[in-house]
């Protein structure tokens, strides 16, 4: 028995394997200068968070870890990262949510000892006409309250160009983002059948609402397991192990590196 997710596979890999294109032909234009993160007296408190920014974005001791890209039913996108400290705390989070309505969401969690600390949204609507972008960052009490948000509005893509005004407070909410990280609510890697495109087979994973594909080559005895037996082990938890894939052409795709039986699920 094979499980088709022809449509919204397709367009997963369409999404996934899109690269930014410059035009060699065109001028160059002079570069702008960023506008420069400045608070008022009001808010100059708020300097220490983006010192701890600074801090965590340039430490390059921090390890990385790249989690899977899932999609739901109507082809809307979701990703994250995480970078861990040597205690294997995690300090940073960056989601990367794209619609196919045409808008994307970038966010970007710090925390310290655990407490969320600084939240940053940007908002990309690409529509035709007349695009905008919108940048969000919000700062927190150590009991979770949001002290003060920060914002701007650009009609160009780098909205760091834009200057900053002090809008209403905004909690940017990071569960979606921790859940993609820990695999865990509907991005649980439970098996959801086969399939096969562009020439590789897939195996797919996820939940109801949201599924991810990883390309295998050879079938390890478990691979085998499951596609003899793919109805009896439907939604059984997997683990898993991946390495994101770049090739020559642009095309990306995730690989199967290893495939396991959680703990917890017995055969």
């Amino acid at each position: 028995m094979k499980t088709h997710f022809r449509f919204p596979f397709l367009l997963f890999f369409l999404l996934f394997s899109l690269v930014n294109c410059e035009n060699e032909s065109s001028p160059r234009t002079p570069k702008k200068e960023k506008k420069r993160i400045a608070f008022s007296e009001e808010f100059k408190d708020l300097l220490v968070f983006e010192k701890y920014v600074k801090k965590i974005d340039e430490n390059k001791k921090l390890a990385k870890i790249q989690g899977l890209i899932y999609m739901d039913s109507e082809g809307n996108t979701n990703e994250a990262s995480a970078w861990l400290d040597p205690n294997m705390n995690i300090v940073k989070i960056k989601q990367v949510e794209i619609l196919t309505s045409g808008k994307k969401y970038e966010r970007t969690f710090y925390f310290c000892e655990g407490l969320k600390t600084i939240s940053q949204q940007i908002i990309s609507h690409y529509e035709l006409k007349k695009p905008y972008f919108i940048e969000e960052r919000s700062y927190y009490s150590t009991i979770g309250s949001v002290i003060a948000t920060i914002q701007r509005y650009a009609k160009q893509e780098d909205v760091s160009l834009a200057e900053l005004s002090v809008g209403e407070k905004h909690d940017c909410p990071h569960r979606i983002a921790l859940d993609l990280i820990k695999r865990t609510g509907e991005f649980e890697t439970r098996f959801r059948g086969f399939d096969e495109a562009f020439g590789r087979n897939f195996i797919v994973l996820g939940t109801e609402d949201q599924s991810t594909t990883l390309a295998f080559n050879v079938e390890s005895p478990l691979l085998k397991q499951l596609k003899r037996s793919e109805k009896s082990f439907k939604n059984t938890y997997l683990e898993v192990e991946f390495s994101p894939i770049t090739e020559p052409d642009g095309f990306t795709f995730q690989a199967l590196v290893n495939l396991s039986l959680a703990k917890n699920e017995k055969r």
